[in-house]
């Protein structure tokens, strides 16, 4: 389903590779319990990079319900190359064959079909929000060419000091944040209110 990754998209998959091989078997952040690649790769996706959780545990840090969370990060990271291939190769780690959803996120799960992975992420896909750019914000961000994992872990602390309904301004040069950025505020429940990428504004949500 993905075309082979360019020379950039090789780059940040290699940073990405890493990143999960560093949290994956390390003890939860919140329950202590071992973290899986997918878990891993989960954790690295909200921006929780320096503090790697466990399924229920992200799920409850973010507020969701278990299946819910997993379904949106899911349908994320099956439509971005970079992580799709971390998934996959997280996926072959743990001796689950190709297109098999793994039985650690779905314990369901049987026998591997080449399809079953993207006819989910497709079903729980949203669509991209309207762009537009708005002047008036209350902090701003320059992120250069920062992108991936880093993005969105040093883009959730920053959204963490404001208060609720305030405006954040960040510029995000990485080719991959007109598609990444919309999709992270869908799930944390940010909203972003107007993207002319490389300026993105979004409004931190009410709790």
């Amino acid at each position: 389903m993905h075309e082979e990754l360019d020379p950039e998209d090789q780059i940040k998959l290699e940073a990405l590779l890493r990143d999960i091989k560093s949290s994956k078997g390390r003890p939860c952040d919140e329950c202590g319990g071992s973290i899986c690649g997918h878990e891993a790769l989960m954790s690295l996706t909200m921006g929780f990079k320096d503090a790697p959780r466990c399924w229920s545990c992200l799920a409850a840090a973010m507020g969701y319900e278990r299946e819910a969370l997993r379904d949106h990060i899911f349908a994320y990271i099956a439509h971005r190359s970079c992580h799709y291939q971390g998934w996959r190769w997280a996926s072959r780690e743990e001796g689950f064959e190709p297109g098999q959803l793994p039985r650690c996120l779905w314990p369901a799960a049987s026998t591997g079909n080449t399809d079953q992975e993207w006819k989910l992420s497709n079903s729980v896909l949203n669509e991209m929000p309207i762009p537009g750019v708005d002047s008036n914000y209350d902090a701003e961000w320059d992120a250069g060419n920062i992108g991936c994992g880093d993005l969105v872990l040093e883009l959730r602390n920053r959204m963490n000091t404001l208060k609720p309904g305030q405006i954040f301004k960040l510029r995000a040069l990485d080719s991959g944040a007109p598609e990444d950025l919309p999709a992270w505020c869908r799930m944390t429940g940010h909203t972003l209110i107007g993207s002319q990428h490389p300026i993105y504004l979004i409004k931190r949500k009410s709790n």
